[in-house]
């Protein structure tokens, strides 16, 4: 039997895990609405929506408005690394604001205003840093172990109309931000350089998700 078509949102699909998920769905037949904050690296995408998820979580009337869709995926994020001893108020606010507080506030605003339909799906990218993390990831690691309890109790919200939310837990991904990171700090310690995962593999996580 073919698959149903569906259609889906990816919150930071400009580069990284969520342009491999957003080329994935759309290999798969799957309409993809791909969001970014770059124009130019959404090219190839139909009508992208562009915007700042933290100045959505700000104001959210600016929120465009989103036709209705199956499904949202979060993987708009970021990662600063700092050691514990060293850590500024203005780094924890920054990477809280775009990876805990910007989907809370964003995706009850798409809640509210039934961007998301009746039974469906969102998924939100966490990370296994949030149980098992290296020097220097406190702040990231804080900020996904809040995503990934935000997600239980959000489920459980939702599912009013009965949309799921799931959070899933990768480990180290091999991607532009991960390379980044090697390269300012040579290297990432405690397995997570051996144990590395393709954004492939994370995709298709997804994507059976979404079955």
């Amino acid at each position: 039997m073919k698959p149903v078509q569906k259609r889906i949102l990816i919150i930071g699909a400009s580069s990284g895990i969520g342009a491999t998920v957003a080329h994935v769905l759309e290999s798969s037949g799957h309409t993809v609405i791909a969001h970014g904050r770059n124009a130019d690296r959404l090219k190839g995408f139909e009508n992208p929506l562009l915007g700042d998820v933290v100045d959505w979580a700000e104001n959210p009337r600016d929120i465009p408005t989103i036709e209705p869709v199956d499904a949202i995926i979060w993987s708009a994020g970021i990662c600063e690394l700092s050691p514990g001893q060293m850590l500024s108020l203005k780094a924890v606010r920054r990477t809280l604001s775009v990876n805990l507080e910007a989907p809370l506030v964003v995706l009850s605003h798409f809640y509210r205003k039934r961007v998301i339909k009746d039974g469906g799906t969102i998924v939100l990218l966490g990370s296994e840093s949030a149980h098992d993390a290296g020097e220097g990831f406190s702040v990231y690691a804080a900020s996904k172990g809040g995503l990934a309890s935000a997600a239980r109790v959000l489920d459980k919200e939702f599912g009013r109309r009965r949309v799921r939310v799931r959070c899933i837990e990768p480990g180290t991904v091999n991607t532009p931000m991960t390379q980044r990171l090697v390269e300012q700090f040579g290297g990432l310690k405690g397995g997570h350089m051996e144990n590395m995962v393709e954004p492939e593999a994370v995709a298709e996580e997804i994507l059976g998700l979404l079955d």
